[in-house]
């Protein structure tokens, strides 16, 4: 049986601010389903989240980092302030 994953690409509102431990929580502005962030796939994804402030926007795609919990890492920063957009996949692996 393959592991799989779970992939949410959307635009996200930024919660709580990146703290001291690399962690930041994001609301999905088209579900409103609350995100918590506790890695970054790359130091360009950390750069972009660092400066944002509660109620800014980002467009970020999302991966469920292990299988229980709600934990995510944000692999991919696409635009600070885009538009909602979201899609939401399972990929098998």
């Amino acid at each position: 049986m393959g592991a799989s994953s779970t992939v949410v690409t959307d635009s996200f509102i930024i919660v709580s601010p990146l703290n001291a431990h690399d962690a930041v929580t994001v609301r999905s502005t088209t579900t409103h389903a609350t995100y918590q962030l506790v890695e970054c796939a790359d130091e360009t994804t950390r750069e972009t989240l660092s400066p944002l402030s509660p109620g800014e926007s980002v467009q970020l795609r999302l991966t469920r980092v292990g299988q229980r919990g709600n934990v995510w890492c944000a692999e991919q920063q696409a635009s600070r302030g885009a538009a909602p957009r979201r899609t939401r996949s399972r990929v098998e692996g």
